[in-house]
């Protein structure tokens, strides 16, 4: 299983919106800079690389924790 740059934003920005939502001390206009943030994170060449190996991390756990399951599963 891979995680595409799409599904791992958006698994980020929802993190941060739930946070950002049940702490009121955070306002509309922090909010709106912290999501700018990650957009503009996500959207550069440097962001896109660091994305790229946390999908291999991810992927790797995925696959490893599923295989895991399997082998237990068939004993």
């Amino acid at each position: 299983m891979t995680l595409t740059i799409t599904a791992l934003f958006l698994l980020v920005a929802g993190g941060i919106g739930i946070w950002m939502k049940k702490d009121a001390s955070f306002k509309r206009r922090e909010f709106l800079v912290v999501s700018l943030f990650w957009v503009l994170l996500v959207a550069t060449p440097w962001g896109a690389t660091g994305v790229a190996k946390v999908q291999d991390v991810m992927g790797t756990g995925v696959r490893m924790a599923s295989d895991a399951v399997n082998d237990v599963s068939s004993k």
